[in-house]
């Protein structure tokens, strides 16, 4: 048995992950025509809501300030992120210039070659995890603004992905087209999305949802579902746990959006999942369709296709690395498998982010790559 990590990039065993880490320097030059989209890259959030807040509310407006050597992100007396919690990731990345800085950003993206990013946020997944909260029309919607002003300091490099009004289906319409007003490229739902305007449980298999699918569906812009919504506890090995079962992959949302027909109803519908990698997609299909074939006579509604079949025809997965995913592109389909940087994150490729679009190349045709680092992800989310 050898005792090494089960990494093919070297300078992910190196790596120095810190925010002194560097970009990647050009090697060879790439074949021609490619270009370099990550389909999932980070903005860290500013103080985006006070002024916008209603006077009456603003005692509940989230606040974001730097002090103490850390983002600290609150609502009320309320640290959003543990001080020491938020202190380590300042010193393993947040602190990192181009999570902030849109010049010091740019400045890294030149370096490493990538010409255009999806924008995620940062500490909105915390406000994901509690379905309860109040004020979610006036936290998502000034986030929408704001991250659409900050996109907007990159043009044509930057795009802005935003949250759209997931728990009152009287409101869905207006809040994805408010959305696409914005600029929205992806539009974004929690995976554990608690509880709607009436106080019950929202599932995304319920029929109500269909409000916000068709809207979605309408609007051209893809639904996104993106890990990070898991709190690690205190418990030894807490970060490792974090982190290797959230990428696990998305059956449920998967399922819940097949199995429940959604994808029949709403033929134009596109859904990204972000940061799972691709090696759980093959399984999930054949176990997909092992039910739907043994289950038939449980199986409510009767779908139009196999439901491995929607994966393809509605469904993208991004991935950082995955050689095991690449080895299986024949079964996920290259089309649907979107490259992505992560930046700045720690378990980005930021710092080897050349070495990872290189592995990329040499795991299929260039065809196929130059689709999975950049011209899907340019026609999917529309990047001008």
């Amino acid at each position: 048995m050898v005792d090494a990590f089960v990494l093919e990039i070297p300078e992910q065993v190196t790596i120095d992950v810190s925010p002194r880490r560097v970009a990647q320097a050009a090697g060879r030059p790439w074949p021609a025509g490619t270009v370099i989209v990550s389909a999932d890259s980070h903005l860290i959030e500013q103080d985006y809501w006070y002024e916008g807040f209603p006077a009456e509310l603003k005692d509940q407006a989230p606040r974001m300030t730097f002090r103490d050597g850390m983002f600290d992100f609150t609502i009320g007396d309320k640290h959003m992120t543990p001080p020491e919690i938020a202190q380590h990731l300042c010193r393993s990345m947040e602190c990192t210039p181009g999570l902030n800085d849109i010049p010091a950003r740019l400045a890294d993206l030149d370096v490493e070659g990538v010409e255009k990013e999806l924008i995620f946020p940062q500490r909105l997944f915390g406000l994901f995890m509690f379905g309860e909260m109040q004020n979610r029309e006036w936290v998502f919607g000034l986030y929408n603004e704001a991250i659409a002003r900050r996109c907007a300091e990159a043009p044509g490099r930057l795009y802005p992905v935003m949250v759209p009004n997931y728990w009152d289906m009287t409101q869905a319409a207006a809040s994805v087209e408010r959305c696409k007003a914005l600029g929205a490229r992806a539009l974004m739902v929690p995976l554990k999305p608690g509880k709607n305007a009436e106080g019950r449980t929202i599932h995304y298999n319920a029929p109500e949802l269909d409000a916000l699918y068709g809207a979605i569906a309408d609007s051209g812009i893809p639904l996104a579902f993106h890990i990070g919504e898991a709190i690690p506890s205190a418990m030894p090995g807490a970060a490792g746990i974090s982190f290797v079962t959230q990428t696990q992959g998305f059956r449920l949302q998967w399922s819940q959006l097949t199995f429940s027909g959604v994808f029949d109803r709403f033929p134009k519908l596109r859904v990204v999942f972000v940061e799972g990698g691709l090696s759980w997609i093959p399984a999930m299909l054949h176990d997909a369709d092992l039910a739907y074939t043994h289950f038939r006579t449980s199986m409510r509604p009767e779908l139009l296709h196999p439901p491995s079949w929607y994966w393809r025809a509605h469904c993208y997965a991004t991935f950082m690395t995955d050689p095991t995913g690449l080895t299986l592109l024949d079964r996920i389909g290259p089309e649907t498998c979107l490259w992505s940087s992560d930046y700045p994150h720690q378990e980005s490729t930021f710092g080897y982010t050349r070495s990872s679009i290189e592995a990329v190349f040499a795991a299929t045709t260039v065809e196929n790559a130059q689709k999975i680092l950049g011209k899907t992800a340019l026609d999917l989310f529309a990047m001008t």
